[in-house]
């Protein structure tokens, strides 16, 4: 009689070495598109970061001005002649005058997508990439005009609207995609307006 021995593999089979393979390329390509989609999330919460810090920034510097100054006027003349008459008026800027009688003029320019600081003739770029800007100011009556019967003189209350979003001419390194956009907006009231 033969004696039959239990046959014992030696080796991995070429199969089973395929599958292995197979199942630790899709692991690896898993952990790939993990770690892609992380580093895609951080770069879209650094650039709406540094979009809202440099939104907030020009809004606050806006809102200073307007409540520090002693005379409010909108940009245009069709505006301002609306703004004269009582009319609740919405302005793409806004004319300031300090107590000293220096004029302050923030303006959007739509060509360049910036907003404009115009202060004692001098122009500043004060923020980039803006989509929209609005200023809507709600005209009120000095005491002095009530007395009188004059008309509206005094900005009571004024509400601004910034949207921005990143572009390809922001110089911040970090915002690369372009596809951010943060809206801002507030209310000042002018201090020296008040009674």
């Amino acid at each position: 009689m033969k004696r039959i021995r239990p046959s014992h593999r030696r080796g991995v089979a070429l199969l089973e070495l395929l599958i292995s393979l197979s199942i630790g390329a899709t692991l690896l390509l898993a952990t790939a598109a993990a770690v892609n989609a992380a580093f895609i999330a951080y770069q879209t919460n650094q650039e709406q970061s540094s979009l809202l810090q440099r939104a907030r920034i020009a809004m606050e510097r806006i809102t200073t001005v307007i409540r520090t100054t002693s005379a409010h006027n909108p940009d245009s003349l069709t505006a301002a002649n609306l703004f004269k008459a009582g009319q609740v008026v919405t302005d793409t800027g806004i004319d300031l005058f300090d107590v000293n009688n220096v004029e302050t003029i923030f303006r959007y320019d739509p060509a360049d997508k910036q907003i404009l600081a115009i202060v004692g003739g001098k122009t500043y770029v004060l923020l980039n990439g803006v989509e929209a800007f609005q200023v809507k100011m709600e005209p009120m009556r000095s005491a002095e005009s009530l007395r009188t019967g004059g008309g509206y003189d005094l900005l009571q209350r004024a509400t601004i609207l910034i949207t921005v979003r990143t572009n390809a001419d922001t110089n911040a390194a970090i915002e690369t995609t372009g596809r951010q956009t943060v809206s801002l907006s507030a209310s000042a009231m002018p201090r020296p307006n008040t009674w």
